[in-house]
């Protein structure tokens, strides 16, 4: 199933409500910026790395009380009926790529009177710059990484 905002407004204010800070990253994120480019397959999340380690059983639970079941525990993707998934991973990924750091790379953008963190879009270019020279990446997502590139750069 196709996500969207809606989606991500959702499972968003089930996080803020258990007090978790989530930063809206991949795709969807990059969307805030330069609109619906394509169907969305997930909702990337970024949060205290913690919650992905150590308190992994404490985001577990939350999830599962919203509906969600664990699709990939490696991967921390839940799934729930509607076909809505979400994975996690710790925010630290931000810094230990080089592609921005949590004070000056995180903002909050409003869309359609509703607040998103997400990334700047110069971070956004870094994790995409990042992304394609992996290789899984490069060869299942061929030259797309670099086109969401291309569109940021023009926005600047």
């Amino acid at each position: 199933m196709a996500v969207n905002l809606n989606n991500y407004y959702e499972i968003k204010d089930t996080l803020d409500k258990n007090g978790i800070d989530s930063i809206l990253y991949g795709s969807l994120g990059a969307s805030v910026y330069i609109g619906n480019f394509r169907e969305f397959d997930d909702i990337d999340l970024l949060v205290d790395k913690d919650l992905v380690e150590s308190r992994w059983p404490e985001l577990k639970e939350i999830m599962t009380k919203e509906g969600f079941s664990v699709l990939d525990e490696k991967e921390h993707e839940f799934i729930n009926s509607k076909g809505v998934k979400i994975a996690f991973a710790g925010n630290n990924v931000l810094e230990r790529d080089r592609i921005c750091t949590l004070d000056t790379g995180v903002v909050e953008i409003e869309k359609n009177g509703k607040k998103i963190r997400t990334i700047t879009k110069d971070a956004f270019i870094n994790a995409y710059l990042f992304s394609s020279t992996d290789g899984y990446r490069k060869e299942k997502r061929g030259r797309s990484d670099l086109d969401i590139v291309d569109s940021l750069r023009k926005l600047q």
